[in-house]
């Protein structure tokens, strides 16, 4: 297959995100290289899924599952890559805000041709706090493109909720896979205060670290503290400074 025609399937979690799910949508659907698009509702409980019913009317490329009941992210992830019918999974929250079609190939195509085996997409240039989360703690974004036969086989992914990203992350480091970083200037996500109450939003902060905390204690309890040093069973190339292998 030429590289450069392989398709791609979007694969995109939702919990109660009827306010921005469709805006996600309306960027993608102007995609060509996109042949897949899966909404994975994880059990919401507001319009998520009419609102994408409505987009399936006009883009038969749109599917959607439905969870009856909340999985966590992970879960979610998890039974949107298990659908998708491409090797080459694009990975976006449903919360994003100025999306542009111009960003989601800048994550595409270096998986596509090999340069590494999964990239992030880092906020600058948006809204201050979301910036600065990207700026610090890069690995927590949930944007990313990879090829999902190397990933497939994520330590405890199915349950790893909120630290699904991590578990990307370690998943990566601990075979040497190469990951780039991609800059997203302009586009930032919805924050929590924008859609929860106060209290709550600072108690989902310590779930969510907490579950992030636990699952890097878990890995390094079954795997250990040194990575395998075992190449991708793929082309890599490895000249670029910023291909280096996550330490």
């Amino acid at each position: 297959m030429n590289q450069m025609t392989e398709t791609v399937t979007a694969v995109i979690p939702a919990y109660n995100e009827e306010r921005h799910i469709g805006g996600v949508l309306n960027v993608l659907t102007q995609l060509e290289d996109l042949s897949q698009i899966i909404v994975v509702d994880d059990g919401s409980q507001d319009e998520t899924a009419a609102i994408v019913w409505d987009w399936r009317m006009a883009d038969t490329r749109i599917e959607l599952i439905q969870l009856e009941e909340n999985q966590g992210k992970g879960g979610a992830v998890f039974a949107g890559a298990t659908a998708a019918e491409n090797d080459l999974v694009l990975f976006l929250d449903a919360d994003l805000m100025e999306l542009r079609p111009c960003h989601v190939p800048l994550l595409i195509n270096p998986v596509r041709q090999d340069e590494c085996a999964m990239t992030l997409g880092v906020f600058e240039h948006g809204r201050w706090r979301t910036d600065l989360s990207h700026r610090y703690l890069p690995f927590l974004s949930g944007q990313r493109c990879l090829r999902w036969s190397l990933f497939r086989n994520l330590f405890q992914g199915p349950t790893a909720r909120w630290s699904i990203e991590t578990a990307f992350n370690l998943h990566a480091w601990y075979h040497n896979y190469r990951v780039r970083h991609i800059p997203w200037p302009g586009v930032t996500h919805a924050i929590r205060t924008e859609k929860h109450e106060p209290l709550s939003e600072y108690g989902s902060y310590v779930k969510m670290w907490w579950q992030i905390i636990g699952y890097i204690a878990r890995f390094f309890l079954n795997y250990g503290w040194h990575s395998s040093y075992r190449r991708p069973p793929h082309r890599l190339h490895t000249s670029e400074p910023d291909l280096l292998p996550i330490k």
